[in-house]
C-alpha cells in the first residue's frame, strides 16, 4: 500500500502541488497527481507547505493544525487514489522542531560594530506573532534609524517613552512577559506620572504654568502673558518649542475659536514640519496665520534659483504690516542680470539693513547660513519657505532649531519626505 511510506509532510507538499517525491523511491508514488487546495485554506497550507519542501521541519502547533485540515478537507482527494489519509498523518519525516516560546523585556548591551562604544538597548524578545508585530511595526515606524531586528528581538534606545511603549504593548497580551525589575520601576514611575500630571509634567494646568523653571515661566509670560482663554491656543501652538506635555485640549479648542481655520490647523499640526497645500490656502492666508498666531521674528528661506521671483510675492504683502527696517536680506546674487535685478530690489526695497534684537523677517537663500545671523544671536521663532525643496545641510541643520517649520506647495517634495533631520518625520503633514 502506498500510505505505508507517506509521511504527513509527503501528503502536505501533494496537496500544494510542489512535492517531488525526492525522499521516496516507489515508483507507485509517480502517479499521484491532480491535488487541489481548498480556498478556505489554500494560503496557510501552500505556505507551511513550502517550509518543509525546503527542509523545515513542523512545529507542533503546524502539525495539529494541518493534521486536521488534511482530514477535514482532502480525505476524499486520497480516496480517490487509493490511499487513507489517516494511515499517513499520524507519521512525520522529521522529529517535530521545539520553538522557544520566551516572551522578556530586557536591557542588552549592543556594540554597533569594531571600535563602536557599547551601549544599552530595550529589546523584547518573543516568538512569531501577528498581533504583537503589528504594535512592534507601529513603533518602529518613529524610531527607524536606531531600531533593529535580531532572531525573534526587536531593540528600541533604552528611553523612558520606550519603556512605557513596550511595556503598554507587553499587558496587552494574555502570555505573561518576563520584564525585567529595572524597566518594571521606570514603568511604574511613568504610570505613577502619568496619573498625577500636574505634579510631575510640564504644562499649564487650570491656565497656570506647572513642572517648568521659573526663569522659562518669566520668558513664557513675557512673549505671550499669563495663560488664559484667549491666548491659551498659543501657548498650544508652541508645545514643541516649551516642551509642554500637558495642557487641556478642551480648553484649548474653546481658545482657538475666535482665530482663523487655518491657523488652527497650523496649531494642530503632529510635527513641527508641515506643508501648507498651496490649492487649499492662499499665501494672504498663510501670512495672515502668521500673524495671527504672533510668529515672528521670521527665516524665510528663498530658493537662489528664483529669489526675485518669491521676494518679490513675499515683500509686497509682509511691507502691509511690517516697516522695511524690520526686515532683511543676507545674501546677494552673482554681478549678472538676472543677479542684479534682485540685488537692485533689496536696495530699493531698503532690506539692506543690520539684523538686531527689532527684526521681525530675514531672509537667507537655501545653500548658506550667513555667519553674521549667527554671530548676532537672531533667533528665528518660525521658518517658511515657497516650496518644498532640500536646501543645503547647514541650512537644513539652522532650521531645525525651529519648531514651526512651513513649506508652501502642492505636496512634500521627495528630498524632504527621506529627510531624517531632527525633528522630520518620514511622512511630512499636509494641510
Amino acid at each position: 500500500m502506498i500510505e505505508k511510506s507517506l509521511t504527513i509532510e509527503d501528503c502536505l507538499e501533494l496537496v500544494a502541488g510542489i512535492s517531488n517525491l525526492k525522499f521516496h523511491t516507489d515508483p507507485s508514488l509517480s502517479k499521484l497527481r491532480d491535488f487541489t487546495l481548498h480556498e478556505d485554506n489554500h494560503k496557510i497550507m501552500f505556505s507551511i507547505a513550502k517550509q518543509v519542501f525546503k527542509g523545515t521541519a513542523l512545529t507542533q502547533r503546524q502539525y495539529e493544525l494541518v493534521k486536521t485540515l488534511l482530514v477535514e478537507y482532502y480525505t476524499d482527494q486520497f480516496a480517490a487514489h487509493e490511499i487513507n489519509l489517516n494511515d499517513c498523518i499520524d507519521k512525520l519525516r522529521n522529529p517535530l522542531r521545539k520553538i522557544n516560546t520566551e516572551h522578556w523585556i530586557r536591557r542588552m548591551d549592543w556594540q554597533g560594530g569594531p571600535g563602536a562604544e557599547k551601549r544599552q538597548m530595550l529589546v523584547i524578545r518573543f516568538p512569531f506573532n501577528k498581533k504583537v508585530i503589528k504594535y512592534i511595526e507601529e513603533l518602529k515606524n518613529s524610531v527607524d534609524k536606531e531600531y533593529f531586528y535580531e532572531k525573534h528581538k526587536h531593540f528600541f534606545p533604552y528611553e523612558e517613552k520606550y519603556v512605557w511603549r513596550l511595556v503598554t504593548i507587553a499587558n496587552k497580551f494574555d502570555k505573561k512577559f518576563d520584564i525585567e525589575d529595572k524597566i518594571l520601576d521606570i514603568y511604574n514611575k511613568l504610570i505613577n506620572f502619568n496619573n498625577n500630571k500636574a505634579d510631575y509634567i510640564p504644562g499649564i494646568y487650570n491656565y497656570k504654568l506647572q513642572n517648568i523653571p521659573q526663569k522659562a515661566i518669566d520668558h513664557c509670560t513675557n512673549i505671550l502673558g499669563e495663560p488664559c482663554q484667549d491666548n491659551l491656543y498659543k501657548y498650544y501652538d508652541r508645545r514643541f518649542m516649551y516642551g509642554f506635555e500637558s495642557i487641556d485640549l478642551n480648553e484649548v479648542e474653546e481658545s482657538q475659536k475666535h482665530i482663523s481655520h487655518l491657523s488652527c490647523k497650523i496649531i494642530n499640526r503632529k510635527d513641527t514640519t508641515v506643508v501648507i497645500d498651496k490649492k487649499s490656502w492662499t499665501l494672504d492666508q498663510v501670512l495672515a496665520s502668521i500673524n495671527e498666531l504672533d510668529r515672528y521674528p521670521l527665516l524665510i528661506v528663498l530658493d537662489k534659483k528664483n529669489a526675485l521671483d518669491e521676494i518679490s510675492q513675499l515683500h509686497k504683502r509682509l511691507a502691509l504690516t511690517i516697516s522695511a527696517e524690520q526686515m532683511v536680506v543676507l545674501f546677494r546674487l552673482d554681478s549678472n542680470p538676472k543677479g542684479n535685478l534682485f540685488n537692485h530690489f533689496v536696495r530699493e526695497q531698503r532690506l539692506n539693513n543690520i539684523v538686531d534684537k527689532q527684526t521681525k523677517v530675514v531672509y537667507i537663500s537655501n545653500n548658506k547660513v550667513p555667519k553674521p545671523l549667527i554671530k548676532t544671536g537672531w533667533v528665528p521663532v518660525s521658518t517658511f519657505t515657497l516650496g518644498s525643496k532640500k536646501n543645503f545641510t547647514k541650512v537644513d541643520s539652522f532650521i531645525t532649531g525651529t519648531d514651526l517649520y512651513m513649506q508652501y506647495d502642492d505636496d512634500a517634495s521627495v528630498f524632504m519626505t527621506h529627510s531624517h533631520t531632527r525633528y522630520m518625520t518620514d511622512k511630512i503633514e499636509k494641510i
